[in-house]
């Protein structure tokens, strides 16, 4: 992510210089991770932000369970933003929320 050209001024060689900001990572909690990545909570069906494990729900617990048996494919930055792109280009307000289920992204 790259944020705006900001001038400041170097006091100790006495001019102005131009500041160049980068993210290069954050941290937080579940919760606060999903807000700024734009992904579903780690309740959903495609709560894992590494890997493309999908979400079992049980009827009994009501509730979203991860199985702990099986490889998984480890996401990429280009699926995500083919992923969404799909999500944007959606025709349906239901073909888009089909889209979050499965993707466990929201644009």
């Amino acid at each position: 992510m790259f944020l705006d050209d900001i001038t400041c001024y170097d006091a100790f060689t006495e001019s102005e210089f131009t500041l160049h900001a980068y993210i290069l990572a954050w941290t937080g909690d579940i919760p606060a991770l999903s807000k700024v990545m734009n992904i579903t909570g780690h309740n959903s069906f495609s709560g894992c932000r590494f890997c493309e494990i999908q979400g079992v729900y049980s009827q009994k617990h009501k509730h979203v369970y991860f199985p702990s048996e099986g490889t998984y494919a480890k996401k990429n930055h280009t699926d995500w933003l083919s992923h969404l792109n799909e999500i944007e280009v959606a025709s349906t307000s239901k073909d888009k929320k089909s889209l979050i289920k499965k993707y466990g992204k929201y644009k």
